[in-house]
């Protein structure tokens, strides 16, 4: 029988267009993605 192992400590770079991925995670993924997105519309209305 094998044990399913978890990755910890792994990195994932959230585009701010977002991506299937992120639907992976779940929930942390699309709260993930808001925050870059987010960031990056503020970032994009003072340019």
């Amino acid at each position: 029988m094998k044990k399913n192992k978890s990755v910890k400590n792994a990195t994932y770079e959230v585009p701010a267009k977002g991506s299937l991925g992120l639907l992976a995670f779940g929930d942390k993924g699309l709260r993930a993605w808001r925050e870059v997105r987010d960031k990056d519309k503020k970032k994009s209305e003072k340019e």
